[in-house]
């Protein structure tokens, strides 16, 4: 989420804007958005039309049904859903959608809505639409550490016959290779000059970026919860937060997702790569037990 400059972030927030735009900033005041989760660049203008997201940089539309477990986090109303997305999310498991806790952090869950399976976000003939149960936001995001920008969306009812993201496993790097290309896909910004919210689902293909060139891009930035990924011109952007970077490896079924749209320092600009939760970090996972709401939702996921 890219965030706006009247944000009140507290310090340890500050390196770099969150993927979300300040029409979620209004929108959150009715929803009971923490301050925390809007951020400091790419702010929204006229043009957004009340919009609360960003977008893909450099992509190309998807056609249906193409990304079966993508998510689209929607503000609960009758509103046309393109109007009431403000995040993105990926299918864990048939119960749980995986988010940022930037788009969620101080959200009530009766709230928010998410539809899995969505490419259009106006059609509402497609995909699965569920209410929300509980919202758990990482232990550690929630005491101030933005690093780790994770959040699980227990849903009322479970999604069938979508096949969940696979994840890394936790403590290896073998998927985030500087240099390999990923996939980011969201509803975010398409255009850094004139600003385009696209109905359409989109994707982009970035490089995979080394932790040292991202720490020089970022002084703040977490090697052991984050990775980093992008190029100029290529990007995730406003509204792609929460979304899924994930590759596809050859023989193996489904996508691995290897990131969460996190934050960053414009969209597509040269130098500033896109950071994203690492969801093979096994610190990510071992931490998110320190809260009860965490420890419960890690004994769901194992089964």
């Amino acid at each position: 989420m890219r965030l706006s400059p009247t944000s009140p972030i507290p310090p340890t927030r500050r390196t770099a804007a969150r993927r979300i735009t300040t029409a979620a900033l209004a929108a959150g005041a009715a929803l009971g958005l923490a301050a925390t989760s809007v951020g400091t660049a790419h702010a929204a203008d006229s043009a957004d039309r009340g919009r609360p997201g960003t977008r893909i940089i450099g992509g190309t539309e998807q056609p249906d049904g193409k990304h079966p477990f993508m998510a689209a986090l929607l503000q609960k109303g009758t509103g046309n859903p393109h109007d009431r997305q403000f995040c993105g999310g990926s299918l864990l498991e048939p119960g749980i959608v995986m988010t940022a806790a930037h788009c969620v952090e101080g959200t009530k869950p009766k709230e928010i809505e998410t539809v899995v399976g969505r490419t259009v976000l106006s059609n509402k003939n497609q995909g699965e639409l569920r209410n929300v149960a509980e919202i758990v936001v990482h232990p550690r995001y929630a005491k101030g550490e933005g690093a780790y920008d994770l959040a699980l969306l227990m849903l009322e009812e479970p999604v069938e016959g979508v096949a969940p993201v696979n994840l890394p496993t936790a403590g290896t790097d073998a998927l985030i290779r500087p240099g390999a290309k990923a996939t980011v896909i969201g509803w975010g910004n398409t255009n850094t000059e004139v600003t385009n919210y696209p109905d359409r689902l989109r994707a982009v293909d970035v490089p995979i970026v080394s932790h040292i060139e991202c720490k020089a891009s970022y002084p703040q930035y977490d090697s052991k919860v984050n990775m980093c990924a992008g190029v100029e011109g290529k990007d995730s952007c406003q509204g792609d937060s929460g979304g899924p970077i994930f590759r596809k490896l050859q023989g193996r079924k489904g996508v691995f997702q290897v990131g969460i749209t996190s934050y960053g320092d414009g969209c597509a600009a040269q130098g500033a790569p896109g950071v994203y939760t690492y969801t093979g970090s096994a610190k990510l996972w071992d931490t998110l037990e320190e809260s009860a709401a965490g420890k419960r939702a890690l004994n769901k996921l194992a089964g």
